[in-house]
């Protein structure tokens, strides 16, 4: 295996593998045990449109924990992560580093379908992958929990 490339299982298809190419963001099918998850289809950023679908992943990776949005990655221990809500359905998710913010991210949150009654923020988790990556990075403690997790690497489910 490429040292550029990590085993990522699919947020959504716990059943599914990816390859990620850290250095272009891209994903492949694969095998084998995972150090991370990996998000496929984000929401786009603002700006002209991309043809090709970003990445989001959250990961281990030579001892250190990493966030990476297609092809751009920051060691989680350098930067802040913050997720945000507004009223009219609204996301922000914000990365920001030494040097002010390196991703700014708008988009409209999630829609359940069908309208189920039960939907809670367990589920309203599930469904936004960054709004998940912001609590799993907003301590100390989780950040150490989880690198030591994902360095051991686990099977997909």
């Amino acid at each position: 295996m490429s040292p550029h490339i990590v085993l990522l299982q699919d947020y959504d298809r716990h059943d599914r593998v990816w390859a990620l190419d850290l250095r272009s963001g891209e994903v492949s099918p694969a095998s084998g045990r995972c150090h991370g998850f990996v998000r496929l289809q984000m929401p786009q950023h603002p700006g002209p449109a991309r043809e090709n679908r970003e990445a989001a992943a959250l990961f281990a990776e030579a001892g250190t924990l990493w966030f990476q949005y297609s092809d751009r990655r920051w060691d989680c221990a350098s930067v802040t992560v913050r997720h945000s809500g507004s009223p009219d359905g609204t996301r922000r998710f914000t990365v920001t580093g030494p040097h002010g913010i390196a991703l700014d991210l708008l988009y409209t949150a999630p829609v359940p379908e069908p309208f189920d009654a039960s939907y809670d923020a367990i589920d309203a988790l599930e469904d936004d992958f960054l709004h998940w990556v912001a609590q799993r990075l907003a301590t100390a403690g989780r950040r150490h929990n989880l690198l030591a997790h994902y360095l051991n690497g686990f099977l997909p489910a």
